[in-house]
């Protein structure tokens, strides 16, 4: 009971940090939104002028879904493996690594603060795409709770793979944009077609069971029901999203630890 009492003012103080960056630092999250839009609009404009003005060959609302989902997890990915990098920049990792509280608490508390912020972006961007591209067929506004339910499960899958980035941060400290260039290739998982994958193959595998595809398969279905796809049970999206979150978690711990035996955790 002590230890969920020490959680929650770990997070308390975890949500207190982020509104204050928020309020003090707007242009920085305002700018990093504006820049993703654009990205995708470019894109978009590439593709229509290389199929010769034939967009019907495009699925846009996959597209658009897909990348939104992409900067979700972009944006909660950052905000655990970025920060550590922050830290041991400015000399105040090694005060969180001999604190009361486990690095890998303080994180968790980190993804739960900024969670709130990552969904309305996630939906701000949502609505500047439906807003520019008026032929999106895209039901927002009447899927609004069960979107938020599928993006918390997706969430902790997301953890998971937070916890392996910042144990490998941990470990080698300045990793450029390596994990930017492996979050670019989850966008070519998201924009896949199930259809074309190779039944038993690896690609059919993790598309089936990585809790990113799962939340990006129930996604489709809430906003776009036309749009043919897999369907994925909620009890199985969790379940598989847990699990991800205590692999990510458990390698993580055997990263930290290697890291302490180093003299890693402090700054550089």
């Amino acid at each position: 009971m002590r230890r969920i009492f020490d959680f929650l003012l770990i997070l308390k103080a975890e949500i207190k940090r982020d509104f204050i960056f928020m309020k003090r630092y707007p242009l920085e999250i305002i700018s990093f939104l504006f820049f993703m839009y654009l990205i995708l609009l470019a894109i978009l404009f590439g593709f229509h002028q290389l199929a010769d003005g034939m967009s019907k060959v495009l699925n846009r609302e996959k597209m658009v879904l897909g990348y939104a989902l992409m900067q979700f997890v972009l944006s909660t990915q950052m905000g655990w493996s970025g920060q550590i990098q922050n830290e041991s920049q400015t000399g105040t990792l090694e005060q969180l690594s001999i604190s009361g509280h486990s690095l890998g608490e303080v994180l968790l508390a980190r993804g739960i603060s900024q969670l709130p912020r990552q969904m309305l972006s996630f939906y701000i961007l949502l609505g500047a795409y439906s807003f520019s591209l008026s032929s999106l067929d895209f039901n927002i506004s009447g899927t609004i709770p069960f979107v938020i339910l599928n993006l918390f499960l997706m969430a902790i899958g997301i953890y998971g793979l937070s916890y392996l980035f910042a144990g490998v941060t941990l470990l080698f400290k300045r990793v450029g944009f390596f994990f930017q260039i492996i979050n670019f290739a989850f966008l070519g998982l998201f924009w896949q077609n199930r259809a074309g994958l190779e039944e038993g193959g690896v690609l059919a595998l993790i598309y089936d069971h990585f809790p990113l595809t799962m939340g990006m398969a129930r996604l489709q279905k809430l906003f776009s029901p036309s749009i043919n796809t897999i369907e994925i049970n909620l009890l199985s999206f969790a379940v598989h999203s847990l699990a991800f979150c205590v692999i990510g978690f458990s390698l993580f711990k055997l990263m930290e630890r290697r890291a302490r035996n180093k003299g890693l955790l402090s700054q550089y």
